[in-house]
């Protein structure tokens, strides 16, 4: 399979993720090791749901960059909480405890970049693939 080297964000499929309860997400997977061959560097578009989260987790071996597009909302990092908003940059290294919380009323809209690439694959095995197409960035 050869890897997509240009393609628009309306070609990405979309996944819903529920799971645990309360963790409600829509994530593109925009760069990615199985579809791309990307080995790297893994990008996805996460929006988390208004009043809903990420699971406090860590990787084990990768760094994690997110860059905050919409929303308001809460990175909890090693039991610290920060705001962030449109414009935040929030930095993990690998084995750091982080959280986001969408403290708002409107989807929290982030990019995401993970070196090297691997963690992405854990969304497409827990989410469910819709038919809904992000458009805008």
């Amino acid at each position: 399979m050869c890897p997509k080297y240009v393609k628009r964000l309306d070609d990405v499929l979309l996944y819903r993720l529920t799971k645990p309860e309360g963790h409600n997400r829509k994530v593109a997977l925009l760069v990615e090791k199985e579809a791309d061959g990307s080995q790297k560097i893994s990008v996805g578009l996460c929006i988390i749901d208004p009043k809903s989260l990420i699971p406090y987790h860590t990787h084990e071996d990768e760094e994690e960059v997110m860059f905050f597009l919409e929303g308001e909302g809460i990175a909890r990092i090693e039991d610290v909480d920060y705001k962030v908003s449109k414009g935040s940059i929030v930095y993990c290294p690998p084995k750091m405890k982080h959280q986001i919380i969408n403290s708002g009323d409107q989807g929290l809209k982030f990019i995401f970049i993970y070196g090297p690439a691997g963690p992405e694959q854990v969304i497409k095995s827990i989410g469910e693939p819709i038919e809904e197409r992000l458009m805008d960035p």
